[in-house]
């Protein structure tokens, strides 16, 4: 069998980064950690070709050559996925869907033309999809019954990559998170068990990228890296004496959840494996906000102590917040950006709230009669979509506070101010990582930062002022310092992105239904 693995391209979204990957001559952030996990997985004498559609289209031979397609994506990508089963379709190839998409919306896979489509986990679906494959059918939903044990998963194909068109490589250490979040469709995909690889397994993936010459950035796409803090703490010891050998030769990050703060050891831990930056799900201040959506281990801390906590240990935080949740009262613009700058955050990463299929929000939202009809195949999971569902305020003020949290908090003296501060009080000392001169498009990078903020913008006072205090009192963070500045550049154009996205007056959507009363009863209960 000769088969192409296609990863769709991305619309421009917070995470694409599109301004800061053109500066560094790559292509894309990250590569498709389900692909390369998938094609572990098939038999060994398939011939298998990585294609992602960001980079370059399919050509007309590879489409000659190929028995079978493989497709993957999220939300985000979903019209490049449709538009692949189409072109597979119409070629009279096989069509083979997996990925969060379709674990979602299967028959809407099976109904724009895909053959088969594998819903959640692979691993063990394998077997029955080789079977039907060989069979010849087509039409069907292939679902493992169980979940696999991570530990008996063979490393990924890193090997189908080319390394050059990406930002950072992947590592997957565990599936599923102990937590309940409302909102959130993780336990949906992957349970609330979570299950982990062996630190063997995992340092024989980091091996792998090492020997294939990578270095640098390596994320653990985790959505919750600590959420088995003892088998966390294990990997950890046994990376730690593996990276000093190697002097460091990458630079971590990761999510995790805000009970990071209280567990010392585990932080310290991460800091000397080499995490330097870390994603937490902040979502609002808000405490009643918190325990209304069930995000009960936030509303159960100071948030304000627990950044201040991660900070002083030496990790970058960027900061997950969302807005339109129930009962959010006017303003939640205003109280994010004191969040943002009593914690001095510089990276705020805020969304619309959009109600993610088969959540326990969706199934509340729909018993209330308040879920709004959405183009699933084209906004879903774009922050640059709106919200999908009747909520408790005015849609157009969310909206606009929406525009107004960018517009603050991406102006550019702003954002220079908050990344100083979250540097200079870091307390630990970073990891022994020798000076790695930066290549030829990185110095381009630097040249054109240097020349945009240190002469073109109106703060380029600020910009100067600034990048000597960094080199002064911080010399060994020095260069994160100028990495936030180059990414920099990607929220300031993100915040116009966002304005035109929602130039458009809102649509008015109480016109369609009424928020259901017992929704403000029920937040005062709680």
């Amino acid at each position: 069998m000769f088969v192409l693995l296609v990863n769709p391209a991305y619309a421009q979204t917070f995470w694409s980064m599109n301004v800061v990957m053109k500066r560094l001559g790559k292509k894309l952030l990250e590569p498709p950690m389900g692909l390369i996990t998938v094609a572990a997985l098939l038999p060994k004498e398939w011939e298998l070709r990585l294609i992602e559609l960001t980079a370059r289209d399919i050509t007309e031979a590879e489409w000659d050559q190929c028995d079978i397609v493989m497709v993957s994506g999220m939300g985000v990508q979903a019209p490049g996925i449709v538009e692949t089963i189409k072109q597979g379709r119409t070629r009279g190839k096989t069509v083979v869907v997996g990925g969060p998409w379709a674990f979602h919306f299967p028959q809407e896979a099976l109904r724009v033309g895909a053959d088969i489509v594998v819903k959640g986990e692979a691993e063990l679906a394998i077997p029955a999809l080789l079977e039907a494959l060989e069979r010849g059918e087509s039409g069907i939903v292939i679902e493992a019954s169980s979940r696999p044990n991570l530990e008996e998963c063979p490393p990924p194909r890193y090997d189908l990559l080319d390394l050059k068109l990406y930002a950072q490589m992947d590592i997957q250490f565990s599936r599923g998170c102990p937590f309940r979040c409302e909102f959130c469709d993780i336990t949906l995909m992957f349970g609330r068990l979570v299950r982990t690889k062996s630190p063997r397994q995992i340092i024989r993936e980091m091996e792998i990228l090492y020997d294939l010459g990578w270095r640098k950035f390596i994320f653990f796409v985790d959505d919750n890296f600590i959420g088995n803090p003892p088998r966390a703490k294990a990997l950890l010891k046994e990376m730690i004496p593996w990276m000093k050998e190697r002097r460091y030769p990458f630079e971590l990050c990761t999510q995790a959840s805000v009970n990071l703060a209280a567990q010392p050891e585990l932080l310290d831990l991460m800091v000397e494996a080499g995490f330097y930056k870390v994603f937490l799900g902040i979502e609002t201040p808000d405490k009643d906000t918190l325990k209304l959506t069930k995000k009960l281990q936030n509303a159960a801390v100071d948030l304000d102590e627990v950044c201040r906590t991660i900070n002083k240990a030496g990790l970058q935080i960027i900061a997950g917040c969302v807005l339109g949740f129930d009962n959010e009262s006017p303003g939640a613009d205003q109280r994010l950006i004191d969040f943002a700058v009593r914690n001095q955050i510089p990276e705020m990463f805020i969304t619309l709230l959009q109600v993610g299929p088969g959540t326990d929000l969706y199934e509340r939202l729909k018993r209330e009669g308040r879920l709004l009809p959405m183009a699933w195949d084209r906004e879903i999971g774009s922050q640059t979509s709106s919200i999908n569902f009747v909520p408790t305020r005015p849609a157009d003020e969310i909206v606009a506070e929406f525009i107004r949290l960018y517009d603050v908090l991406y102006q550019p003296e702003a954002f220079l101010e908050r990344a100083y501060n979250h540097f200079l009080r870091m307390e630990r000392k970073p990891v022994d990582r020798p000076f790695a001169f930066p290549n030829h498009r990185e110095r381009c990078a630097v040249g054109i930062t240097l020349l945009r903020q240190g002469l073109l913008y109106p703060s380029r006072w600020k910009f100067w002022k600034l990048f000597f205090k960094a080199l002064f009192n911080f010399p060994r963070r020095f260069h994160y310092y100028v990495s936030a500045c180059i990414m920099a550049e990607h929220y300031y154009q993100y915040r116009e992105t966002i304005k035109a996205a929602f130039r458009t007056e809102p649509e008015d959507f109480s016109t369609r239904s009424e928020p259901l009363p017992q929704v403000h009863a029920q937040s005062k209960s709680l």
